[in-house]
């Protein structure tokens, strides 16, 4: 089901009443004429008016003009109803006062009657409430063709209003995990607006913060270490919790060749959660301290998980080089070659060994 259909099923309570000539009808002494053609009346109201022996009243009609207004889109009398409807006065005040009664008690009432407000009068402000209602019936609800629609009607919104604060502000809001650009964009748009400033700035912060670590882990991944490590200590201290910056200040101190310091955030990572890559990662700086021993149960540790990595299988073979374990340095550039047969290196390092 989709947003339509899901509001365009309301009208099934109200049943359709022909007038076959023209009616004129009184509000509050206002004289309304109403043409020829089919007219909604809510089915429990019927009831009741047929229980009573009563008429209906003009109320009934108005409020079934409203509410398949409001409900369905494609209704062929749409028209109609629009040119009737704008001719009551405070007719839009009425239609406010329905939506306040309903937007706790009924949100669905009250989406409805705010979408047939903006078709009445589309300003913006009565937009952004119906984007409102549909936000915290959403969140209740956790329906997904609300979240498509709701982002429609926002860009819809922007389209006309493309400067509208609250708008770009809830959009960016989603665009805040999907794309970092369109969020920026319209961000910016927050900055003058004295209810939305703060957090717009908050969020232009921490997009700052990732695009930062993005460019740091890229240094890091072209053989810019200590530009990496510029970028990734200061990022660390107001992100504490992102443990794959942890990790990638861990390879930066390797490769500038701080061993000790690169062991120190690998501990506190495995501490928290112990992954092949962080067993590896250790048992390569414990290597490049000379302890070979150690190195080797970390990277054993590491081919648990990884036993096709043709690299951890290398630097076991490295490890017992060292120890002039020459045998099973050749087992394991022999595991590794099976892996990779056209690994260079490891057909270097069993000629060495042969």
């Amino acid at each position: 089901m989709d947003y339509k259909e899901h509001f365009k099923k309301e009208v099934q309570n109200f049943i359709f009443v022909e007038l076959e000539k023209p009616l004129v009808i009184s509000l509050n002494n206002v004289v309304i004429n109403l043409p020829k053609g089919d007219y909604p009346v809510d089915f429990k109201e019927l009831i009741n008016v047929a229980k009573e022996n009563k008429d209906f009243t003009a109320q009934s009609i108005i409020n079934g003009m409203i509410f398949v207004l409001g409900a369905d889109s494609s209704f062929p009398y749409l028209e109609n109803y629009i040119n009737i409807l704008k001719k009551i006065p405070n007719i839009e005040s009425y239609i406010i006062f329905q939506i306040e009664e309903n937007k706790n008690k009924d949100i669905k009432k009250a989406i409805i009657y705010t979408s047939a407000l903006i078709k009445l009068n589309p300003k913006k402000e009565f937009q952004m409430n119906r984007i409102y209602l549909l936000m915290d019936y959403y969140q209740k609800t956790n329906l997904s063709f609300l979240e498509a629609e709701i982002i429609e009607s926002l860009k819809n919104l922007l389209k006309q209003y493309p400067e509208y604060e609250p708008a770009n502000f809830y959009i960016a809001e989603y665009y805040l995990d999907k794309d970092i650009d369109l969020a920026k964009y319209h961000l910016r748009y927050c900055l003058s607006s004295e209810k939305y400033r703060q957090k717009a700035e908050e969020y232009l912060k921490k997009i700052e913060a990732v695009e930062n670590y993005d460019k740091a882990v890229s240094l890091l991944k072209e053989g810019y270490p200590k530009e990496a490590l510029k970028i990734l200590i200061p990022y660390i201290e107001s992100n504490p919790q992102n443990l794959d910056a942890k990790y990638y200040i861990a390879v930066a101190y390797r490769e500038i060749g701080n061993y000790q310091k690169a062991l120190l955030y690998l501990n506190e990572l495995l501490n928290i959660l112990e992954t092949p890559e962080v067993d590896n990662e250790i048992g390569l700086n414990l290597a490049f301290l000379g302890y070979f021993e150690k190195a080797i149960e970390y990277f054993k540790k590491a081919l648990k998980f990884k036993p096709s990595e043709v690299s951890i299988l290398s630097n076991i073979g490295v490890c017992y080089f060292n120890l002039n374990d020459f045998e099973n340095a050749k087992k394991y550039f022999k595991l590794a070659l099976d892996k990779k047969p056209d690994d260079e290196v490891c057909k270097e390092w069993i000629r060495r060994l042969s």
